[in-house]
């Protein structure tokens, strides 16, 4: 008779090996238990430094293949990134193509943007080092670039990221003591320009989907800063204080700083119209518009450009619109627009401007502020009717957005780096095609005008 302690062993035996294979299968969830939240591909859900996983894009052709956009897109793109293509059944390549070389963009932006909500100065990829080049106004206009795509994307994370950005910036602001409803920067206009910097900072603002109550009265604060700094001939003045410059320095009718403060009046009237702004922008115009014509820079062009159209849409004043033409005209001539065997990836890029004249050397990414300007001269174009005028602007356009396409890092042409710093790069649009810097500026530009192209032209 065996006895029960040899029947008891065998159980605890059968046991143990029961339990351990048990806890080795792998469980199944519970039927019907809801399904976990997918985080958007666009974003983390809070700011921060980490990089985000780039947007793969269509693959760019080189010069070999006439610099054309190829349609076919990288096939590690994320689906849900991109935005679904208006209609499948008629999609013009060329447009859908810009879209996603500016989404790509944005999305280097995006990531460029630290939790202190600040964006990185640019890259140098031969060192592995950052820029040290950071200021005010270029943070200002990346959140108006980022701003404006989001707007294009409908992406509520670019919008969260900008609205982070643009309230770090109203930071370093403050309030007139003399004057409660006049906001400038805290630093003086020797190391910030107060008029620029509150151009750029409240068109920022304007060109947020929707931008809060307290956000856009602090914008009209901004404005009436600007409001103080003209002169009685239109200029505005560059310096702190307007009673003590009674007419404009050396060197103040040759920057690109008054334009940014129109371009910034003229788009906050369309939340907060007043009269005052447009009265403002006309008496600009005429002070300006002879010296633009005659001692034309592309920096400069550009911002004046897009405030006067602005006032033509508004107002339907011929002279806003005539000089807008003007400068587009110059635009224009000063692209190479025909393809020369000897230097083919300057197709569509625009000569450089010194000294008072077109210069025939390599084009870079800094054209791509007069590719601002050919969009504004487009929307003018269009409103009036004029045909010629919209085809060769639209032609120029476009063109020299495909130039820039050849400038944008992307998943192809970044596989030599290693993959940890590929998402500092893939996005941002390098200087040309010999100098592979990253400038927080050229991005800026470059996102600003292709997304302004597919809001205003492709549509």
């Amino acid at each position: 008779m065996r006895s029960p302690m040899a029947w008891l062993a065998g159980f605890l035996v059968v046991a143990v090996v029961a339990i351990t294979t048990w806890s080795l299968t792998r469980g199944q969830a519970p039927a019907g238990g809801p399904t976990p939240p997918r985080t958007p591909a666009s974003a983390t859900p809070e700011p921060s430094s980490t990089p985000k996983a780039p947007t793969a894009s269509p693959k760019l052709s080189g010069p070999a293949d006439s610099a054309t956009l190829d349609s076919s897109p990288d096939p590690t793109t994320t689906p849900d990134k991109i935005s679904t293509p208006r209609d499948s059944a008629a999609v013009n390549t060329l447009q859908d193509q810009i879209q996603l070389i500016a989404h790509r963009g944005a999305d280097w932006l995006y990531r460029m943007n630290g939790i202190d909500g600040r964006f990185s100065p640019g890259q140098l990829p031969a060192l592995n080092a950052e820029m040290d080049a950071d200021h005010f106004l270029r943070q200002a206009g990346a959140a108006l670039a980022l701003a404006r795509a989001a707007r294009m994307t409908g992406d509520q994370n670019y919008a969260d990221r900008a609205t982070h950005s643009i309230l770090v910036l109203f930071g370093e602001t403050v309030v007139d003591p003399k004057d409660k409803t006049v906001r400038f920067t805290a630093l003086p206009s020797a190391v910030v320009n107060r008029v620029a910097a509150a151009g750029l900072l409240a068109q920022a603002v304007h060109e947020l989907p929707a931008p809060k109550s307290d956000l856009l009265d602090s914008a009209e604060q901004l404005c009436n800063y600007i409001r103080k700094q003209q002169r009685a001939d239109g200029s505005l003045c560059l310096s702190d204080s307007v009673e003590e410059s009674k007419k404009a320095e050396e060197g103040d009718d040759a920057s690109p700083y008054p334009g940014f403060a129109l371009a910034g009046l003229m788009r906050t009237q369309q939340r907060r119209p007043a009269a005052w702004k447009t009265d403002f922008v006309r008496k600009a115009l005429g002070y300006y518009a002879p010296i633009l014509k005659t001692r034309k820079d592309p920096a400069v062009v550009s911002a004046h450009v897009a405030a006067y159209s602005d006032a033509f849409l508004l107002t339907k004043e011929k002279p806003f619109a005539d000089c807008v033409y003007a400068l587009n005209d110059w635009i224009c001539e000063m692209q190479y627009d025909h393809l020369d065997p000897r230097h083919p990836d300057w197709w569509g890029g625009f000569m450089c401007w010194q000294d008072g004249k077109s210069v025939a050397t390599a084009p870079t990414v800094e054209g791509a502020v007069l590719a601002e300007a050919l969009v504004e001269g487009c929307r003018v174009a269009r409103q009036v009717e004029d045909s010629n005028r919209l085809e060769r602007y639209r032609t120029a356009l476009e063109l020299h957005l495909q130039f820039l396409a050849r400038l944008q890092y992307t998943q192809a042409n970044t596989r030599h780096f290693a993959d940890w710093y590929r998402p500092k790069l893939v996005g941002g649009f390098h200087v040309s095609t010999v100098d592979g810097d990253l400038r927080l500026g050229d991005t800026r530009h470059a996102v600003s005008a292709m997304t302004q192209y597919v809001l205003t032209v492709a549509r």
